[in-house]
């Protein structure tokens, strides 16, 4: 059993407050100084600094805001930045304004936001972090070459991840309990070379609750606990039985499917400016959930999610073809930005590019978007190649706060006939939503009222008209009269109608009632079903922005894919968009990178680090791999395997090294490697959010098992939100976490506080840190006291007396008997409760003393972390 076993987390968490990394070990965060210049300062120098502050000897100011060395060394008015303090710093004072001499820019029109200040500021606070920056102050003639990324020339040794994989046999072990497994036989090898002696196997009881919760996110049962217990097979058959029941259960899936949407940035919201619903948004996330569950081979599950609307095309089952059309919302996902819809659809592009960077090829290829990459072999036309690709598929909208309503939406099931009626659907209420919210500008009134009078001019001349031509005998020249004047007010009428391209003629023709009405109509009716996923656009080779300034186009650059990475065909771009081309050349069997990236997230699933420590980056500036053989042999297994995740997953925990003790164990062996990279322990770690909030609804009974569809939302047609009033709601249900309605600007109340991921960008790894809010609200929580008492409720009715009940509070939160010193401080606990002059009154189905008992436990040490 592992140290501290009885201590509670509240008591635990007031105490330790430094946050840490999932795996136990402090992350040194200059590789995110170094993104964060690349990403934000880089640019932001360029394109508003250089033009003036080139360091060139006819440039307009005298500094060079080009490197490092000149910056800090400033000019007459001292140093432009102090590393470190930007509050003595004169570059933010002057970009800020608040200098009582420099003001920069000088123009008041093209001064930087508050944003823009504020990067720099950061920037400036975390050490003034300049990659490559090691020339001494004053050398101004390369200044532009230092801030200018150049191409970085591919290098075998330094690029290991972007060379083919190795086909690499496993070591020859003789110790039997390390040579009946591949990954055993990989990993005892770099023990041995090492001297380092691994823990001994863990308990039974153990094993399956780290599996059940590894592999499910929620605790065993306690029948299923004791069944493993008293099995008396060997411990292998019995332990793979246990794990096969696993990997087939429904819970499987909503366990890797959460992880899976940490990946995909997966949110119910579009983010930004509203933050506004996406009330489909579901279809994608169950579609994960589903496909999982079917282990669906994990090449179709990319080519689904980046190309399934053009697959359905050949699909000849029509759910088939629904559910590749919903799988593409992991490109529609993408986080929206601004109050226009095409207004920054650059940064929705960049959005796309860097999940599918970090998230399956494991690059920051956004750090190609404004020059050459700094640190890989990625240029600049790579990332315009990938750009085009996407510039060429059309994203679907549920609105701004300017252009409010949806657009674009999917037919969800393809064809050009359905598409042709959705995009006449969107664009009819589109047209009469710009009529709703122009009706009142002053431009528009003067035509307003002149058709107004025009008709009203007309109309009863049309009715005398229609009267004298009914009449035998008939006034000719009055009727001659009443012609001319008709013909030249409906040709006036005419040309009313038309003002502005027509974009009024509704509204002067039936009215502002009768649009909202039809309007209405519409929303409530669409023509054909309709689902947040993308389609084709109009294919084409875009420019490239010069440093990264959308309206600053240069060249245009063919698309086309990271063309450094070697061993994969690269299949050319037809007619279309190039997302199909570009999802077959990643789930290209001999692709270096793709099965590599996804062998590493699952092998840090169940180890707490993976091969590689960076999952999301296998550049130069993220880790080589701790066992480089043995991470190439899982990548070409998966592949082997028909890219399986359950094989995969079975293979790993199936391995004596996923079944060691959590424990210290040797001494020598954690001084030698405290951080566990040569997995001679498991590693002991925290659950993780949602994981802490199923197995509290698990234990109480109170879990609702079921799939659900749906978020209780209004539709679109029935709210607007704007920066000012930004979508909100945070709905109760007992569901499993990962079908809560998640938003992009709001972090869920309880799944925030324990290390949720950020929805707006895909995230890698979980945090696990350790505050005092995190004690508070397990001790102050209506959460935590409803599952309390449910779980007083539970054992109360199951067990017949106190020993009945703490024993079966034991089972469910613990999965192993109560000890006798704990069921002798249990007693007593109960005993004194009840005494106490102050207790209140028990109710008839939740006695107050075990309401308090069970608050302890479910918040204790033990049933937060896993061994």
């Amino acid at each position: 059993m592992t140290r501290f076993r009885h201590t509670t987390l509240a008591l635990l968490l007031l105490l330790m407050t430094a946050p840490v990394r999932a795996d136990g070990s402090v992350e040194s965060d200059l590789a995110v100084k170094q993104e964060y210049f690349e990403l934000k300062v880089r640019p932001l120098l360029l394109d508003r600094c250089a033009t003036c502050h080139s360091g060139e000897p006819d440039a307009d100011a005298p500094v060079s805001m080009l490197s490092r060395a000149a910056i800090v060394t400033g000019g007459d008015y001292g140093p432009a930045v102090v590393p470190g303090r930007s509050e003595d710093s004169l570059l933010v004072h002057a970009v800020r304004r608040t200098h009582k001499e420099l003001r920069m820019p000088p123009d008041d029109d093209d001064s930087l936001t508050r944003e823009e200040s504020d990067v720099l500021a950061r920037w400036i606070d975390d050490g003034a972090v300049w990659p490559g920056s090691d020339k001494a102050p004053g050398s101004k003639t390369s200044d532009r070459a230092e801030l200018h990324a150049s191409a970085i020339a591919f290098d075998e040794a330094l690029d290991w991840a972007l060379r083919p994989r190795q086909v690499v046999a496993p070591p020859d072990i003789s110790d039997p309990l390390w040579s009946t497994n591949a990954i055993d036989r990989f990993v005892h090898a770099h023990r041995l070379k090492q001297s380092v002696t691994a823990n001994a196997k863990v308990d039974r009881r153990t094993l399956i609750r780290r599996v059940t919760l590894d592999l499910t996110g929620l605790p065993p049962i306690p029948q299923a606990v004791e069944s493993f217990v008293n099995d008396p097979a060997d411990d292998a058959i019995a332990f793979a039985n246990v794990v096969d029941r696993l990997l087939a259960s429904d819970q499987y899936g909503e366990r890797q499917g959460r992880l899976w949407l940490d990946v995909a940035r997966y949110a119910d919201t579009q983010g930004d400016v509203g933050d506004i619903p996406i009330q489909t948004a579901w279809r994608y996330r169950n579609w994960v959930i589903n496909a999982l569950n079917r282990d669906m081979p994990y090449d179709r599950f990319l080519q689904a999610q980046l190309a399934g609307d053009i697959l359905s095309l050949t699909a000849e089952d029509e759910q088939l073809k629904r559910e590749l059309t919903i799988a593409t919302g992991f490109i529609a996902l993408s986080r929206r930005f601004g109050n226009e819809k095409k207004e920054s659809m650059h940064l929705t592009i960049e959005d796309t590019i860097d999940t599918i960077g970090r998230g399956v090829l494991g690059l920051t290829l956004r750090c190609s978007r404004c020059h050459d990459h700094k640190f890989d072999p990625i240029s600049n036309a790579d990332y315009y190649g990938l750009y085009g690709i996407f510039e060429s598929t059309t994203y679907p909208w549920m609105g701004m706060s300017v252009e409010k309503s949806p657009s674009d939406l999917s037919p969800a099931i393809p064809g050009r006939e359905a598409r042709e009626k959705a995009t006449s659907y969107w664009d009819l209420i589109a047209r009469y939503e710009y009529q709703i919210n122009n009706h009142f500008r002053p431009w528009l009134k003067p035509t307003l009222v002149e058709y107004k009078a025009v008709t009203g001019k007309l109309n009863p001349l049309e009715v005398e008209l229609a009267t004298l031509e009914a009449q035998p005998d008939n006034n000719v020249d009055r009727i001659n009269e009443l012609q001319q004047q008709i013909t030249g007010l409906s040709v006036r009428q005419q040309e009313l109608l038309k003002v502005r391209g027509g974009k009024f003629r509704e509204l002067m023709l039936h009215g502002l009632t009768w649009i909202k009405n039809e309007k209405l109509r519409l929303a409530k009716n669409p023509e054909v079903e309709l689902v947040f996923a993308v389609g084709e656009g109009n294919a084409h080779d875009t420019k490239l922005h010069r440093r990264g300034n959308p309206d600053n186009k240069g060249d245009v650059v063919p698309r086309h894919f990271v063309s450094t990475i070697t061993g994969a065909q690269h299949p050319t771009i037809g007619g279309g968009s190039g997302r199909l081309e570009l999802a077959q050349w990643l789930t290209d069997p001999d692709h270096p990178l793709t099965a590599r990236v996804i062998v590493n997230r699952v092998w840090q699933q169940h180890f707490g680090r993976g091969l590689v420590a960076t999952p999301d980056n296998f550049g130069r500036q993220g880790s080589t791999p701790s066992h480089p053989e043995l991470l190439d042999w899982l990548a070409n297994q998966f592949v082997k395997d028909g890219w399986s995740f359950k094989s995969l997953h079975r293979l790993i925990v199936l391995t004596e090294t996923y079944q060691l003790a959590s424990t210290d164990g040797d001494d020598a062996a954690y001084e030698q490697d405290p951080d566990n990279v040569l997995l001679w322990r498991y590693a002991r770690r925290r659950l993780d959010a949602e994981s802490i909030r199923d197995s509290i609804l698990a234990v109480s009974g109170q879990l609702q098992k079921h799939q659900p569809t749906a978020h209780d939302i209004d539709p679109w047609y029935k709210h607007r939100y704007s920066l000012n009033a930004p979508f909100h709601q945070e709905i109760a249900t007992k569901h499993r976490s990962v079908y809560l309605l998640t938003q992009r600007l709001f972090r869920h109340s309880l799944l925030g506080l324990f290390d949720s991921p950020d929805r707006n960008t895909s995230t890698s790894r979980r945090d696990s840190s350790n505050v005092p809010a995190q004690a508070l609200f397990l001790m102050n929580s209506p959460f935590i006291r409803q599952q309390a008492t449910a779980l007083a409720q539970r054992v109360t009715v199951e067990g017949n007396d106190d020993n009945a009940r703490v024993d079966r509070l034991y089972q469910l939160i613990y999965g192993r008997p109560v000890q006798g010193v704990e069921r002798n401080e249990i007693m007593a606990f109960l005993e004194q409760y009840r005494g106490a002059a102050d207790t209140p009154q028990a109710s008839e189905t939740a006695p107050v003393e075990y309401v308090a008992l069970c608050r302890t436990l479910l918040t204790s040490n033990e049933f937060f972390f896993v061994d």
